[in-house]
C-alpha cells in the first residue's frame, strides 16, 4: 500500500471519525479522493486499502 495514502487516510480518519469511506475500483491503489458535501465529507479509496480503514476503526 503506498504510504501516501495510508498516512493520509489514518489522519483523516482521526481528524474526521465519521468520514464516510467508500471502496471503488475506479481510484488506482496509489490515489484517494477527498470529497466535502453538504451531507458530509467522502473518502474513495481503492479496495485494498479496506483492511487498513477496518484495522484503524476497530473493525
Amino acid at each position: 500500500m503506498p504510504e501516501r495514502v495510508s498516512e493520509r487516510v489514518r489522519r483523516l480518519l482521526v481528524e474526521q471519525p465519521s468520514i464516510d469511506v467508500r471502496f471503488t475500483a475506479a481510484i488506482a491503489p496509489e490515489s484517494f479522493h477527498h470529497a466535502v458535501r453538504p451531507s458530509g465529507a467522502v473518502l474513495f479509496l481503492h479496495p485494498v486499502h479496506r483492511d487498513l480503514v477496518e484495522q484503524l476503526r476497530g473493525g
